[in-house]
């Protein structure tokens, strides 16, 4: 597929990174630093020129025969109106435009077939990280308002030395995976929890919260502490004081102007000027007896700085959010675990775009936490292997587990006696699998891993 990005930002690069795998990439960008940036660090080619100019933009999408064109620029009515120019100059073309305002979100235009808010779903993650009190990752699949958690679980938690079998897992849930150490255990059924294992779970929100409740809540949270006054802060605080459970937010950030703006928008929390990352004002502030600290300010050494000194107070739960790749194993050596990557939610939005621009279809494609590991879903057509087979009765590879069933609109965990018809659509895990055994599973239809 030949793509155009627009806009050689974080955005646009961590895109062309994602996308640069099976497509044929073509970069726009004005600026010279940026421009050369990528054509030094990606298998991209590069245009030093204005992709906002028509002109330019015709010329770049007859020369490459363009399939998708997406747009990354920092305004988000620059990168709507190239979505409009594209579609003009090439009606079959597919236009993604990136989107940090969510308020653009609520626009429905013809001319643009997928908007992409980065901001807005990290904001999400953070707030289910947030609220879930033994979550450490949450991802948002595209299909049938499912999502995915990683649950971390501890000694004194009465899952303990119990195996998966024997437990009592709610209804509207499963265990997908277990994380022990390096180790990815798919054959779940069987396995003996231990302390520190962590429990990937797919299911939907109120199938979610129950499992959170059903491993053990030593305290109900009450108390937020949202350090950073940014957009990204302000619409964790909206969503935050709008929340029924009602909790008590207290919003921080050394910046006067971003603290006024905060304080126009959210009416019901108590904003702070003052700097996130000193110990002793947190503590005047009375930070240090919080439920849960959310650090999101713009930049990832005060996130990591503020992050620490809430591990100081001894903080539950803590949350922060990190934009550069590097960071993100800083962070958990320094042992924040729960941490949302700017760069991860990228790569996994624009591989879903990916997909969709190629079919119309969403498959729920998600690059998780551990590198070799993925999640993604294959409609069950005629042809292909397990179509018409009882689970049971399918040799499925090493590395790969079939998940979830979504039949007539309803989702279900399938069982050895679970035949898969035609129509289904199937969740399926992977571990490291062999992309050829894959292949012969499950047909044409897996992604490139």
């Amino acid at each position: 597929m030949k793509v155009i990005i627009v806009g050689a930002g974080n955005v646009g690069m961590a895109s062309a990174e994602a996308a640069s795998r099976n497509n044929d990439i073509l970069m726009i960008d004005k600026d010279p630093v940026r421009a050369e940036a990528a054509k030094n660090t990606l298998p991209v080619s590069v245009l030093k020129e204005d992709g906002s100019n028509p002109k330019i933009l015709k010329e770049a999408i007859e020369r490459t025969n363009a399939d998708v064109i997406l747009s990354s620029v920092p305004d988000d009515a620059i990168n709507l109106f190239i979505c409009v120019a594209a579609k003009n100059i090439k009606p079959g073309i597919r236009t993604i435009a990136c989107i940090r305002n969510p308020d653009y979100m609520t626009v429905e235009m013809k001319s643009v077939d997928l908007l992409v808010s980065p901001e807005s779903i990290t904001a999400e993650k953070i707030i289910k990280m947030a609220t879930l009190e033994n979550a450490t990752t949450f991802d948002r699949l595209s299909i049938k308002g499912m999502c995915v958690v990683t649950f971390r679980i501890e000694n004194g938690q009465k899952v303990i030395g119990k195996t998966v079998i024997d437990m009592d897992i709610p209804e509207g849930c499963t265990i997908v995976a277990i994380y022990r150490g390096e180790e990815t255990i798919l054959d779940v059924a069987a396995t003996e929890l231990r302390n520190n294992d962590r429990l990937c779970v797919m299911g939907t929100d109120e199938g979610i919260q129950k499992f959170n409740d059903a491993i053990g809540v030593k305290k109900d949270i009450r108390e937020i502490v949202i350090l950073g006054a940014g957009q990204s802060g302000i619409e964790i605080g909206k969503t935050l004081c709008s929340s029924p459970e009602k909790y008590f937010v207290k919003m921080i950030d050394d910046d006067l102007a971003r603290c006024r703006e905060a304080s126009k928008a959210l009416k019901e929390a108590i904003v702070v000027n003052g700097p996130i990352v000193d110990p002793l004002f947190l503590r005047s502030e009375s930070v240090d007896r919080a439920d849960v600290i959310i650090s999101v300010s713009p930049m990832d050494e005060r996130n990591l700085l503020a992050c620490m000194t809430a591990l100081r107070f001894g903080t539950r739960k803590i949350v922060s959010r990190y934009s550069m790749e590097e960071y993100e194993e800083i962070f958990k050596y320094a042992g924040i675990e729960s941490v949302v990557g700017y760069h991860r939610v990228i790569v996994n939005e624009i591989s879903r775009a990916a997909v969709i621009a190629i079919d119309d279809r969403s498959n729920g494609f998600i690059r998780m936490e551990r590198p070799n590991d993925f999640l993604f879903g294959i409609d069950v057509k005629p042809g292909i292997p397990i179509c018409g087979m009882m689970l049971g009765d399918i040799k499925v590879p090493e590395g790969v587990r079939l998940t979830a069933v979504i039949r007539d609109g309803k989702v279900f965990y399938p069982n050895l006696t679970t035949k898969f018809q035609e129509g289904d659509q199937v969740m399926v895990y992977t571990h490291m699998a062999d992309p050829i055994k894959l292949s012969a599973l499950l047909g044409n239809q897996i992604p490139e891993l």
